[in-house]
């Protein structure tokens, strides 16, 4: 699994126009984040990486890709956080992380690594 960094402008629609070129596509983002200040960062995961990077390349975007890594923590509090201390302990820098789904007792998440 992948997840694709992009750079959009910080405009009305610039993230519409790239998830409606993904979905039309006929490819599914399954989690993702955005976020502006002086420009703007979608960050998505899909069900397929090839042809994501082939509708961002057609729409001239900047993007990068990481690998995504997944695990499945109780859904419960304190879950996260020492899920999170434990790669830190073990010298392993978080880049990203996303909420994929939850299921009752259980919580998936996907996360990055530098």
């Amino acid at each position: 699994m992948n997840e694709f960094l992009i750079t959009l402008e910080d405009r009305p629609g610039s993230m519409a126009e790239c998830c409606e070129a993904i979905g039309d596509a006929g490819i599914n983002i399954i989690a993702g984040a955005g976020l502006a200040s002086s420009s703007a960062i979608a960050a998505i995961v899909t069900d397929d990486a090839g042809g994501t990077t082939d509708v961002l390349e057609s729409l001239g975007v900047a993007f990068s890709v990481r690998e995504l890594y997944t695990a499945t923590l109780r859904h419960e509090p304190g879950s996260l956080g020492a899920f999170t201390r434990g790669l830190a302990e073990n010298g392993i820098n978080l880049q990203s992380i996303y909420i994929m789904s939850t299921d009752g007792e259980e919580v998936l998440v996907g996360y990055s690594t530098a």
